[in-house]
């Protein structure tokens, strides 16, 4: 995919001065004095509907979403409307993210946080888990099958959970080591949304694992559809923060089902 490989051939030069700067040892020892951070599979146990909200500011296919983004305000109006995790875009480039805004986020909710990011080295993941992350997100398309499970069991060994996405079918494959398993309704070479073809291939997944559904879900229909093929979650970014109170947004979607 074209834009996984530009988005990744950017961060690169980005991640190796970090490493210069804070060698991997030392990021180890600084996750061994934080404080304990919510299971992220654990948000998605009992009834209701459970949203993953995301706070960003932009994206490759819509350009600017959000001109003015306020971290902790945002993570706390999500959380206070029901909000069962968070998910925070750290890429600089096309997302117009940060990874300080893992850490603004996670200093003032209780609710876990998925670091939605480009991941492909080790030294991501744990950045992930010292700036307060319950969780990491690994994109199938952009990872061999086998660099997909070293990730995912690196991840594990240092206690986060692993979101593995979806597109299609044969990404399906890769994703389902994970214990979380992410369809994302966009597709990577036009851009354009399916939640049909999103509803086909949660079907898929085997109730040994915790389905969300990602992108384009913007009314009480679409939660209930993709919610009738087995989404037990759902990631929902462009639409709350395109309005005015995501807040208020969120709490009018989880009231519909």
């Amino acid at each position: 995919m074209s834009i996984l490989n530009d988005i990744v051939d950017k961060l690169r030069p980005r991640l190796e001065n970090r490493k210069r700067m804070i060698p991997m040892e030392r990021l180890l020892e600084q996750t061994l004095v934080l404080p304990p951070r919510r299971d992220f599979k654990s948000a998605f146990r009992g009834n209701g509907i459970h949203v993953i909200a995301e706070i960003k500011r932009a994206s490759p296919s819509k350009g600017l979403i959000r001109k003015d983004i306020d971290v902790p305000s945002l993570a706390l109006e999500l959380e206070g409307a029901g909000a069962a995790a968070l998910s925070i875009l750290t890429e600089p480039h096309y997302f117009l993210g940060d990874e300080s805004n893992l850490e603004l986020a996670a200093a003032v909710v209780s609710i876990p946080l998925l670091r939605k990011d480009f991941i492909f080295d080790e030294y991501q993941i744990v950045e992930a888990k010292r700036f307060g992350a319950s969780c990491i997100l690994l994109i199938a398309a952009m990872l061999p099958a086998r660099r997909f499970i070293q990730l995912l069991e690196f991840a594990h060994s240092i206690g986060l959970d692993v979101l593995g996405e979806a597109h299609t079918e044969e990404e399906l494959e890769t994703a389902m080591a994970a214990d979380l398993i992410g369809v994302n309704a966009r597709d990577l070479h036009t851009f354009n949304t399916s939640l049909e073809r999103s509803a086909a291939l949660l079907k898929r997944i085997p109730a040994s694992h915790i389905s969300i559904a990602e992108s384009a879900v913007k009314t009480h229909a679409d939660l209930k559809m993709l919610q009738d093929a087995g989404a037990q979650g759902f990631l929902i970014g462009e639409t709350l923060m395109r309005a005015e109170h995501p807040g208020h947004t969120l709490k009018e979607l989880l009231q519909c089902c």
